[in-house]
């Protein structure tokens, strides 16, 4: 997972500075995603994200989730702090829509799959691909809806196919370079 952090954050680097002396318009953007549900089953979820706009057509970004999962249909209930992170790569063939591939790795603690039901670090490591819809409410905000695959799913994965998300963009105003 390190490896895959570093050649990314260098791939961004990269990119940055290949952009110096140009005019940038809003290359970099942050956001993410907010779920909540409640009930039997109790979902709460914080996903930030932070991404570059390599062109028109291509963005790469990084990251993190966490997730409190409550399932009430167990006795005693099944509660779980899940933490994870990931890395994306879009490509938008329209202004509003585009296609994104993701690796997520995530990890928790339970019981349930223990058989002496012991403790045990659970990881997860999934690879999603899906569709977008981007609307622009500002010159710097814009919201996605989004329905992804999870081609990896396992017993482990903490979610079931298919997987939707709402969230939010927020590009970081252009600087002029002084050079």
């Amino acid at each position: 997972m390190r490896k895959i952090i570093v050649v990314f954050s260098l791939f961004l680097i990269s990119f940055a500075g290949h952009s110096q002396g140009t005019e940038l318009k809003n290359h970099f953007f942050t956001g993410g995603s907010l779920g909540l549900r409640f009930g039997t089953l109790t979902n709460i979820e914080v996903s930030p994200a932070f991404g570059y706009h390599i062109n028109d057509y291509l963005s790469a970004g990084i990251g993190g989730t966490y997730q409190f999962y409550n399932n009430k249909y167990y006795y005693p209930s099944l509660r779980l702090n899940i933490w994870g992170g990931r890395a994306f790569f879009r490509v938008h063939p329209f202004s509003m829509i585009y296609l994104q591939g993701e690796y997520e790795i995530m990890t928790y603690k339970t019981d349930i799959f223990h058989p002496a039901g012991e403790m045990e670090n659970i990881i997860s490591e999934n690879i999603l691909g899906g569709i977008a819809y981007r609307d622009v409410l500002s010159e710097t905000v814009s919201y996605y809806m989004m329905l992804m695959y999870n081609f990896n799913q396992t017993i482990y994965t903490p979610y079931l196919n298919p997987v939707y998300r709402v969230g939010i963009e927020i590009a970081f105003p252009a600087r002029k370079n002084s050079r």
